[in-house]
């Protein structure tokens, strides 16, 4: 089995969901109990990327993050992924700066709309997932149609995340808003799917809250290295 390094603090809680997720799915995929994947997590400050987010210090950004994956090298992991989505703004010049495999939550997630023939998909996550196109561009180049909220719905949700949901906090308001505007989307655009782009967003929304398909990226990203692990 290969050992898993996971760069965590992308936000908190999805970091604990990602560790006892693949503890879990692993042993159920084995059928025992008596099995535990070896993980290696390295937890750096989110808010501290996403300043320099803000700045537009890509390179700074690239300089923190590949130190956090060799630090996850070094310590034995045989691959490794992060566990947010906005950091994959850089995934590229990571990956070229470091010799350990990592797993991207974009490809991971084409490659689930591909399988399941989706072709008009709603995009929701932090602003910097929404308004640049690291994520957005391969679906759309694999012929699948992107969709965006509106300018305020996009800042009212990256802070509705950022303030709320990265701390674990789950307000009524909040859903029912994001609700709104999610069918808002899917009646304007016809979609037939919706992408949680950020690995925070299943706290608040869940595939039974839609009659269309809903990609929960996180749980995409987890399923695939469970699989790398054990294969």
């Amino acid at each position: 089995m290969k050992k898993l390094g996971i760069i965590g603090g992308i936000g908190p809680e999805a970091t604990v969901n990602y560790y006892l997720d693949v503890i879990k799915g692993t042993q159920k995929t084995l059928g025992t109990n008596k099995q535990l994947p070896e993980i290696v997590i390295n937890s750096i400050n989110m808010y501290h990327m996403f300043d320099l987010l803000e700045q537009k210090d890509y390179l700074a950004v690239v300089a923190y993050l590949v130190k956090a994956v060799n630090e996850l090298q070094a310590a034995g992991a045989d691959f490794g992924l992060m566990c947010g989505n906005t950091p994959h703004i850089v995934f590229d010049q990571i990956q070229q700066q470091t010799s350990l495999p990592l797993l991207s939550i974009v490809t991971t997630a084409l490659k689930r709309a591909q399988s399941s023939h989706l072709s008009r998909l709603a995009l929701l996550g932090t602003k910097f997932t929404m308004q640049n196109t690291f994520f957005s561009q391969p679906f759309i180049d694999a012929g699948i149609k992107v969709v965006l909220p509106n300018p305020d719905e996009q800042t009212w949700l990256h802070q509705k995340i950022v303030d709320e949901l990265e701390n674990g906090v789950v307000k009524r308001e909040t859903k029912q808003q994001l609700l709104k505007m999610t069918q808002r989307l899917i009646q304007q655009y016809q979609l037939d799917g919706l992408i949680l782009g950020c690995t925070e967003l299943p706290l608040i929304l869940q595939p039974t809250d839609f009659s269309i398909a809903v990609l929960d990226i996180a749980k995409i990203h987890i399923e695939t290295a469970i699989q790398t692990s054990l294969n």
